[in-house]
């Protein structure tokens, strides 16, 4: 039992990252129609930033929330900077952009911090844990799943008692109509892409904490939050957080119950096994959990 809560709490942590990380996707694609293949690196340019501003002797807490507008507003400007001008074309071509942007901006946290491995500042002890029943858990581990949900819990406030929320959730509906209510759809993007840099940044902070460390491939993270975009709803905010949880816990009890029982064949089938339950998903449901068919009239 103590083994099996030690793992829940781990599959949270991580479970709580691909949701911020797949929040990221759902929030851009819900407002512009655009699927953001550099999300990830956005996670990495945090979790470096973090690194870089705590090292420069500022306080955790002030390094944090520097950290978080720093990399919403470089989410921003991707946004006004490339993407608006990729508005009246083709979907396909914005998608394009953001492969190439991911590249770009991976090289450029290459030749700006290397590729050596650093570790994540935390305000307490990096190995602390804490005594749940007879189970040791990370305080690290605490703190992502309650760093997250007080990230997505202020998401889901924000989408439906501001302005900015309540015209977020009429372009996600329909842009022209928005257009012609007055609704500002330019201002409307521009808050999708700074709300998705910031929730990136959030899960980088945290995910590069103990025991994992810091380095460009950190923004692979977004690959293994894929999954949860697909099974929880590719337009549906909370469908993709409960998808992203639950496969973080699933494959965390997955590597701890399973692989053993598979031998050398289940070495790695924790991190394929979001993967196959994304595939059956896109075989009976593919529009997700929470998601919505799409019915044309011909």
């Amino acid at each position: 039992m103590d083994f099996f809560l030690q793992l829940f709490v781990s599959g949270l942590a991580l479970g709580a990252i691909y949701a911020l990380v797949a929040l990221g996707f759902v929030v851009i694609y819900r407002a512009s129609q655009v699927f953001n293949f550099a999300q990830g690196e956005l996670l990495a340019v945090g979790a470096f930033v973090m690194v870089a501003l705590s090292r420069s002797g500022l306080p955790w807490g002030v390094a944090f929330v520097a950290t978080l507008l720093i990399t919403g507003l470089v989410s921003l400007a991707i946004e006004r900077g490339i993407l608006r001008r990729f508005v009246a074309r083709s979907i396909l071509a914005s998608i394009i952009v953001t492969i190439f942007l991911a590249a770009v901006i991976r090289i450029g946290l290459i030749v700006i911090w290397g590729t050596d491995p650093r570790g994540m500042p935390t305000p307490w002890t990096s190995t602390a844990t804490v005594q749940l029943g007879g189970a040791s858990v990370l305080v690290n581990s605490l703190a992502a799943v309650g760093a997250a949900a007080a990230a997505l819990a202020a998401f889901f406030l924000i989408l439906k008692h501001t302005r900015i929320g309540v015209a977020m959730r009429a372009t996600s509906s329909d842009q022209e109509a928005s257009l012609s209510l007055g609704i500002p759809v330019g201002r409307v993007f521009a808050a999708a892409w700074f709300i998705a840099g910031v929730y990136a940044a959030v899960g980088g902070v945290f995910l590069g904490m103990f025991p994992r460390t810091v380095d460009p491939n950190i923004g692979l993270i977004a690959l293994a939050a894929f999954p949860a975009v697909i099974v929880g709803g590719l337009e549906s905010p909370a469908g993709v957080v409960i998808a992203g949880v639950a496969l973080g816990v699933i494959e965390v009890l997955a590597g701890g119950y399973v692989n053993p029982l598979l031998g050398q064949f289940g070495q790695n089938f924790h991190t394929v096994l979001p993967y196959l339950i994304m595939i059956l998903f896109l075989v009976f449901r593919p529009y997700g959990l929470f998601g919505q068919p799409e019915v044309r009239r011909a």
